[in-house]
């Protein structure tokens, strides 16, 4: 049995729990290429005008998929007690059923961990008679995943690529003598990205002295995993970056230091990907190594538009250097280039010679009223 798995939206988050999933089942994974030009056209085609470019990008993926028995959209509607995935992830697979070729067979399941693992594992066995197998084999398929999952978040983007990060944990932390398996999927294609090193150890991310600085700038890109890792609806802004700065992504903290950094709202952020923003955003603001702050998001997307202006809020109080980029499918490449330099240089300019003056202006604060 092949399965065709989209390289969009839930992929930059959970493809490892799927990828353990399945591969326990001795299925084969089938991935879509990294996306190009015509996987684009085809989702802007098949997507409602209305949605975001992500869920664009999924109707194209689901369009390159050739030669499977089932693609595979699942419905997540909770990943962590007490909140829920965005809109976009509720709406999945009814939202992009119209971008699924005729006659394909669609393969979907509910997971919502508001619930008790109990019956997260009750969902998944309804998979049971579709894929031939028995609860039992569904029970250990269901832990393989877990255990792939949090192999994954442990590591903490042990790479800045999403998929060198997979390939890191499997070289360096548990290899096939160890598993039984490669943690690769089968089917698992050769990535088409060119590797950049990148300028510092990972392993010593962190343990730097506060005050403590290195010869270039360090920059946090806070947004969504899949538009931070998706370099061609990104327009390569991770790649860019990595030429000129290090780099700091969300996936670089620790789960407890975003915990840390969520006091002072009203009220809990219930989207699991928004709080994790949150968090982040709030901790690279107080980083005294971090020189500035790149905010990625889309047109249209609604959580962003409340959690990008409370991160803000926090770079303004804290006379953080702070940006806003916002894509769609219209962006283009010279407007990204000349925005990211401006900054940049601004950034550079006032680490060197004004560190003393404020990124806002010398009267702007939290009672301020200026712009």
């Amino acid at each position: 049995m092949r399965i065709g798995f989209p390289r969009a939206l839930y992929y930059f988050d959970y493809f490892p729990f799927w990828s353990g999933f399945f591969h326990s089942l001795d299925i084969e994974l089938v991935i879509s290429p990294p996306t190009h030009r015509k996987i684009m056209d085809q989702g802007l085609k098949k997507a409602s005008d209305e949605t975001c470019l992500p869920l664009k990008l999924l109707a194209g993926h689901i369009q390159a998929l050739e030669d499977v028995d089932y693609i595979f959209l699942p419905r997540m509607v909770s990943v962590e007690a007490d909140t829920y995935t965005c809109p976009k992830f509720l709406g999945i697979p009814e939202s992009v059923l119209s971008a699924v070729p005729e006659g394909q067979s669609v393969l979907t399941v509910t997971l919502n961990w508001r619930n008790s693992k109990r019956q997260v594992l009750k969902d998944l066995e309804v998979l049971t008679e579709q894929l031939g197998k028995s609860k039992a084999e569904i029970r250990q398929a269901f832990n393989k995943g877990i255990e792939w999952q949090k192999k994954y978040q442990n590591s903490m983007g042990a790479e800045w690529d999403f998929e060198d990060s997979l390939n890191k944990i499997e070289s360096a932390s548990w290899d096939s003598t160890e598993s039984g398996m490669s943690f690769a999927p089968l089917g698992w294609k050769e990535r088409m990205i060119s590797k950049i090193p990148l300028s510092f150890d990972k392993a010593e991310k962190g343990h730097l002295a506060v005050g403590e600085k290195s010869d270039r700038l360090r920059i946090a890109l806070v947004g969504h995993s899949y538009l931070t890792h998706e370099s061609y609806a990104n327009l390569n802004l991770l790649r860019k970056l990595h030429e000129k700065v290090d780099v700091e992504l969300v996936q670089n903290l620790r789960q407890a230091d975003i915990e840390g950094h969520l006091t002072g709202l009203r009220k809990k952020i219930f989207w699991s990907h928004s709080k994790q923003i949150y968090g982040a955003g709030n901790k690279y603001v107080e980083d005294q190594r971090v020189d500035g702050i790149i905010y990625l998001t889309c047109f249209g997307c609604g959580t962003d538009s409340i959690i990008q202006e409370l991160v803000s809020r926090k770079a303004r109080e804290k006379h953080k250097p702070y940006m806003l980029i916002t894509l769609d499918e219209h962006s283009g490449e010279a407007g990204l280039v000349t925005r990211l330099e401006a900054f940049l240089d601004m950034v550079e300019r006032r680490r060197v010679h004004e560190g003393y003056v404020s990124a806002y202006g010398e009267r702007l604060d939290s009672d301020s009223n200026a712009l």
